[in-house]
């Protein structure tokens, strides 16, 4: 009974000295892990001057670049009234082979102005015209025209519609300075569109649409409107003076490195009052030819030519005038 009680106890105490060994067996250790290799960083430039992103690259909220438009071309003889602001002085030089230039020429003076609002749907305009007769026997005199001013209406934000109306205030000279009529009448031709700045005693609405088109170098300006003279009260050498005007010019050119190449032409027709000559006598015409340079300083330099034939051949007009134009 002993031994196998002994038995019992040396068989338990391996069991338990080997269920230990077990249990403390170290685990086996874990291979080490290689640190990921490095990836150098991306190379970086500073972008050169005047860089801009592409849109779809633009940090949120940044405004686009602004666009740079071509000011459109600019007339001697048609409505000044387009989508840039302007402001210039145009002169004229007249003469006549009836009288020598060493006797007497006339000059004119045509100061000029518009602005355009921001948005380029609405601005204003003025303009004044002003004659000088140099007479070398002695009998100077100027003469000032009709003061113009108005607004401009773009409903198409752009030269494809021009809507223009005006109002130009009896300030002309009058018979009390006949030498200053004499230098209007003398100055007439060279802005035939502007015939009624240069009547005495006439208080004008003028109202016009206009449209100006460029396909590549080639561009075209027309003009068509109406002058409705309000008042004349004072007007005494003529019972049925003409009270209402038609105007329609139209001008093209083409559009050269730095220069514009433009061909003109001006009609005028009193609608009303007495007029000699008959239908045909209603109407008046001139031709221009002339070349203005382009940008925001525009020089130009042309000619105007009277068509019909009270003036044709006889009457000779040199323009030039300068301009700055405003985006």
């Amino acid at each position: 009974m002993s031994r196998r009680w002994f038995r019992v106890v040396v068989a338990g105490v391996s069991l338990a000295a080997w269920s230990g060994t077990a249990t403390a067996r170290p685990a086996p250790k874990e291979a080490p892990q290689e640190a990921p290799p490095e990836i150098p960083p991306a190379a970086f430039g500073a972008p050169p001057p005047g860089y801009e992103p592409p849109a779809q690259f633009a940090p949120p909220g940044a405004a686009p670049a602004p666009i740079e438009e071509d000011i459109p071309p600019a007339f001697m003889t048609l409505d000044r009234a387009d989508a840039f602001t302007r402001l210039g002085l145009q002169i004229a030089f007249a003469t006549g082979d009836s009288v020598s230039l060493s006797d007497a020429f006339f000059m004119r003076f045509n100061p000029y102005g518009q602005y355009l609002f921001p948005g380029k749907t609405m601005g204003v305009y003025a303009q004044l015209p002003i004659s000088h007769v140099f007479d070398f026997n002695g009998s100077d005199a100027t003469g000032v025209g009709n003061l113009e001013m108005g607004g401009i209406f773009l409903p198409m934000h752009s030269n494809d519609l021009i809507l223009r109306a005006g109002l130009a205030v009896a300030t002309s000279s009058d018979e009390g300075n006949f030498g200053g009529v004499v230098a209007n009448a003398g100055s007439l031709y060279e802005r035939l569109t502007d015939f009624v700045l240069l009547v005495p005693h006439f208080t004008t609405a003028r109202l016009s649409a206009s449209t100006v088109q460029q396909v590549g170098q080639a561009f075209i300006r027309a003009d068509g409107g109406f002058d409705l003279v309000l008042d004349h009260s004072s007007t005494t050498t003529v019972t049925d003076v003409p009270t209402v005007f038609f105007r329609a010019n139209v001008a093209g050119g083409i559009r050269i490195p730095d220069v514009d190449l433009v061909a003109e032409l001006v009609n005028l027709a009193p609608v009303n009052g007495t007029v000699s000559g008959g239908i045909t006598g209603r109407f008046l015409h001139t031709a221009a030819i002339g070349a203005r340079t382009t940008g925001e300083n525009q020089l130009h330099l042309g000619m105007v030519f009277p068509l019909d034939q009270a003036a044709r051949g006889d009457v000779w007009i040199l323009s030039i005038g300068y301009q700055r134009a405003m985006n």
